[in-house]
Order: structure tokens, then C-alpha cells, then sequence
């Protein structure tokens, strides 16, 4: 919640110095620029009258379930996690380019979540992500060398997969010392605000699953709707996303949401953002009566989402492997979890990560 900004405060000398070495950070900041603008003008979401009664049934029952928008990676079965006991090697196969809007969606709806939560001045997160990138950039460079690797190319999974990371990384190195009331400056004059925390959010803890399902939310609504990334670029559009499911019954609402995992996922890929994705059932696990899965199958499916060559491998087990993979780059996850929670399914999911994909382990329910 952001107070009316203190117009009143007449800038000292002292502070008028601190925004000028602002304006030089913000300045050299400007290769990233693309990935951090915020359009403020307002995106369609306009309904069809006809879906009123759908939507209000896909209402109440997400409001019964409970999702889980980021991933756990703890011993679960066969999917017991470990972290690396050192920096991970780079990926050492060709992924595919993104397409550009793909890719300022990614990054644009992952900071606007970590705006949203109130957790820091979003000047100052500018500023340490600067920084951060800068002193990141050289050995990250090195690892990949001979290749030759393009700063700002977002559209290059190789900086891509980079500046993910580092987005991440800040934001997650915050959470611990995340303030409740800060003051924010805005604008070429550094218009002073003050910001005060959702008392929801209040515990530094909840910080990580609100950025997820705030940066899921956004995903999955551009994908819908269209992305408008300003004045100078026409509103990209993402033929095949699906709408929420809206079938009644239990086992029905069920495949038909893993269908429109299938889709959302056939979105990823072809915006390049992995080699290919599969969304299976998950036919593993322990074994179960017949009554077991008469009981079982008109409210829970187990499905297994395996991601081949993402365009944030080597950033995800980099955070991992750093102790900051909270939150984390599972963009495809915060996106299913958002679809799924519109459609009035529970679900959670934990990760696996190895060299090649990112194993995930998903449980539906309604």
C-alpha cells in the first residue's frame, strides 16, 4: 500500500547528491531496461457476460482448495532432492532462442511481483541488481567461453538464463531483511513515498510464495489476454493458452485441466522457452488398491511435467546451489498453478533438477 507521496519535504543537499549517483546507477542500468519497464496502461480484461455463471462456480471452489505456487524440492519419493555441492556446469547443449515478448513477459511479471509484495524500494532493488549483475557478469562469461554471449539479448537463452538468475538472486537475498514501511523515490525528481507491507504479508517468511503466485497471476493473465509491452510494440497475443476450466464435476474438471496443462505448456515451447515439455499422468508411487483408485479417481491426479533444456537451467541450480532458490525461476510452474487455481483445482508440485531438464512431480485435486 503506497501513502500520497511527501511533496512538502524540501530536498537537502545531501540527498539531492545521493540522486544524481542514483541516476548514474539507474543509467548504467539501461541494458536491462527492457526487462524491468513497467507499462502502466491498463491490460484487456474484459469477460464475456455469457461466463458469469463459470466463473462464479471456478470462484468457489478455488476458494476451497489450496495451491501451492512454488515448487518444494524436498525428499518426496522418487524425487528426493540434494542440493549440488558446488557451482553447476554450464549447460553444455544448444537451447532454443525466445521469442522477445515471450521473454520481457517472463522477466517484466516477475519483477512487477516482487514490486507488488511491498518488500523493498524498488529504486534500491534497481541499484543492488545493477551491481550484482555487474559483478556476476565476468566468471559467468568464462564458463561459457569460447561462446560469445550478447549483453541485453534477452532473446539468447544463454543471457537469458543469466539475467534470471540475477533477478532471483536479488530479490531472495532481500526477503531476510525485507522492511514493513520504507520510503520509495520515484521519478527523475526522486519523489519521495512511503510504502507500508500488506498486513498479510507481514512475515518475511510468506514473502517467496506470494512473489510466485503474484508472478504466475501475471503470466498466465498475459498469456490470455495479450502482453502489451508499450507504446512502441503491438500487444502480443499467444494462440493456444486456455481458458480456465469450468466443467462441474469432480473427475471431469480433472483431465480437463490437464489437458490445459498440455496447452500452456505447448505455449512455452514454442515461445522457446524449452527444447520440449511433456505432461503425463504420473504412473509412480506406491501402489493402490482397486478401491484405492475407484476412491481416488473423481478427486486427485498425479501428473508428471518434465522439462527438457529451459531456457533458466543453469539459473535455477545456481540458485540452488548458492542457498537462494527461494523464490525461483520455475516461470512454467507459477503459470500452471495460476490456471490451475482459476480452475478451481488444488494442486502442489516438487522438482527435481539435473543437467538436461527440470522433473516435476505434481498432485491435483478437487
Amino acid at each position: 500500500a503506497r501513502v500520497a507521496p511527501r511533496a512538502s519535504v524540501a530536498p537537502r543537499r545531501r540527498v539531492t547528491a545521493r540522486a544524481m549517483t542514483r541516476r548514474d546507477v539507474v543509467s548504467a542500468y539501461a541494458a536491462l531496461a527492457p526487462l524491468i519497464a513497467t507499462t502502466r496502461r491498463a491490460e484487456s480484461a474484459t469477460r464475456d457476460g455469457d461466463d458469469d455463471d463459470d466463473d462464479g462456480r471456478r470462484r468457489a471452489a478455488r476458494d476451497a482448495r489450496a495451491n501451492a505456487y512454488a515448487p518444494t524440492r524436498e525428499n518426496a519419493g522418487n524425487f528426493a532432492f540434494a542440493p549440488p555441492p558446488s557451482a553447476p556446469v554450464p549447460v553444455k547443449f544448444p537451447r532454443k532462442p525466445l521469442e522477445g515478448a515471450f521473454a520481457v513477459l517472463l522477466l517484466r511479471s516477475a519483477y512487477e511481483a516482487i514490486d507488488d509484495v511491498d518488500m523493498l524500494p524498488m529504486d534500491e532493488f534497481q541499484a543492488t541488481s545493477w551491481k550484482f549483475r555487474a559483478s556476476e557478469w565476468e566468471p559467468y562469461k568464462y564458463l561459457y567461453e569460447p561462446l560469445r554471449i550478447e549483453q541485453g539479448k534477452i532473446t539468447d537463452p544463454l543471457y537469458f538464463d543469466f539475467v534470471t538468475f540475477v533477478q532471483m538472486a536479488c530479490a531472495s537475498r532481500a526477503i531476510p531483511k525485507a522492511a514493513k514501511v520504507f520510503e520509495e523515490r520515484t521519478g527523475a525528481e526522486g519523489l519521495v513515498t512511503v510504502v507500508r507491507r500488506d498486513p498479510a504479508l507481514m512475515d518475511n517468511a510468506n514473502l517467496p510464495e506470494a512473489i510466485a503466485e503474484r508472478c504466475g497471476k501475471k503470466i498466465y493473465e498475459r498469456l490470455r489476454r495479450g502482453f502489451d509491452r508499450g507504446e512502441d510494440f503491438d500487444v502480443a497475443y499467444f494462440k493456444g493458452t486456455p481458458e480456465p476450466v469450468s466443467a462441474r464435476g469432480g473427475k471431469e474438471r480433472l483431465d480437463l485441466a490437464v489437458e490445459g496443462m498440455r496447452d500452456i505448456a505447448e505455449v512455452f515451447v514454442r515461445s522457446g522457452y524449452a527444447l520440449r515439455i511433456s505432461v503425463d499422468y504420473d504412473l509412480r508411487g506406491a501402489a493402490q488398491s482397486d478401491a484405492e483408485m475407484a476412491s481416488s479417481a473423481d478427486r486427485e491426479r498425479r501428473v508428471r511435467v518434465r522439462v527438457n533444456g529451459p531456457a533458466t537451467l543453469w539459473g535455477a541450480r545456481e540458485l540452488v546451489s548458492r542457498g537462494l532458490g527461494s523464490p525461483s525461476t520455475e516461470y512454467l510452474g507459477f503459470c500452471l498453478t495460476a490456471f490451475l487455481d482459476e480452475s478451481g483445482v488444488g494442486s502442489s508440485y516438487s522438482e527435481r533438477l539435473t543437467e538436461t531438464e527440470i522433473d516435476m512431480a505434481w498432485t491435483l485435486n478437487v
